[in-house]
């Protein structure tokens, strides 16, 4: 049983790893035969100063080898204890350290090229015989990174299913307590309770729907994870607002779900577009806010309610043609 091997892609890394680490332990194995004190592992950035036959500074052979600059360093630093790299001051900037191989550096390189040559030749037969052209294989996954990081390739997936298992409901009596609890746990966090929002919260039927809003409900496997009101400013103008996340709950797609059902039930109702009114200091929010297209804007000539806290809003609007 080969456990790596039978999980697939699920660990393609390791696996990727370890057949490195059998190629690289081979390597190693032919220098101690041969009695060449050398590592595998410094490999790359020694005979990256040996073609180049000139000293390079640490950021240009990261660069050249597009491996991390403490990377660099380490390599060098190990190469330097062997003798067959120096690390020298740069003439021209002194804040700059320039790599080069030391004459010992040289002649180890000069005997270890014949070692080279069949290092080449045995990794091309072995790969022949496993009819891959590993070179293309590399060459074509490693531009599909470039285009886009697996790191960020997995995270979308997440974020998809994130977003599948949010579920937006509409306002019930039973969920008040939750609208008030919801709103205050962030306005302890990010500024204080004010007598606006104790009456929105206090009596959110008659302070938002009565008047033509709207309050919905972000669920999480049943559990109501966030918040959020569409407050009717005038027959063609909503305010989003009172929207709030459980923070076990933030970065789910609980926000982002909660705004597009708001945006979706202004438009149903004719809105010609919607206000937010946000803080500098609630950057998530003016981020999503951004991606749904909502622009800065100038304060409006109403909203409503009034807030101590507007000293320091920013306001944005969406305009929905």
């Amino acid at each position: 049983m080969d456990f790596i091997k039978d999980i697939g892609y699920l660990a393609i890394a390791s696996r990727l790893k370890r057949l490195t680490d059998r190629l690289l332990h081979g390597g190693s194995q032919v220098y101690r035969a041969l009695r060449l004190d050398f590592e595998p592992r410094g490999f790359p950035l020694f005979y990256l100063l040996y073609t180049r036959d000139a000293p390079l500074s640490i950021l240009e052979a990261a660069g050249l080898l597009r491996i991390s600059h403490p990377a660099v360093i380490q390599t060098a630093r190990m190469l330097g204890r062997r003798g067959l790299v120096k690390s020298t001051q740069d003439k021209n900037d002194r804040r700059k350290r320039l790599l080069v191989l030391t004459p010992k550096g040289r002649l180890q390189a000069a005997a270890l090229q014949p070692v080279w040559d069949c290092f080449v030749s045995a990794v091309t037969e072995l790969f022949q015989g496993a009819r891959v052209d590993m070179m293309d294989v590399l060459e074509r996954v490693e531009d599909t990174l470039d285009a886009e990081d697996i790191g960020q390739r997995i995270l979308k997936k997440i974020k998809a299913r994130q977003y599948e298992a949010v579920e937006v409901v509409d306002f019930r009596p039973d969920n008040r307590g939750r609208f008030r609890a919801l709103n205050a746990e962030w306005l302890k966090k990010y500024f204080r309770m004010e007598a606006a929002d104790r009456r929105l919260l206090a009596n959110p039927e008659k302070e938002i729907l009565e008047k033509g809003g709207f309050i919905f409900f972000a669920k999480i496997q049943g559990e109501v994870v966030g918040t959020a009101a569409l407050l009717k400013l005038d027959d063609t103008t909503y305010e989003l607002a009172k929207m709030a996340v459980a923070e076990p709950a933030q970065g789910k797609q609980a926000g982002r779900k909660l705004t597009e059902a708001a945006i979706a039930r202004a438009r149903q109702r004719g809105a010609k577009k919607i206000l937010i009114r946000t803080d500098k200091c609630l950057k998530a929010a003016h981020h999503l806010y951004k991606k749904f297209g909502f622009q800065v804007s100038r304060p409006p000539a109403g909203s409503a309610a009034s807030y101590e806290r507007e000293k320091t809003a920013t306001y944005m609007t969406l305009d929905l043609g």
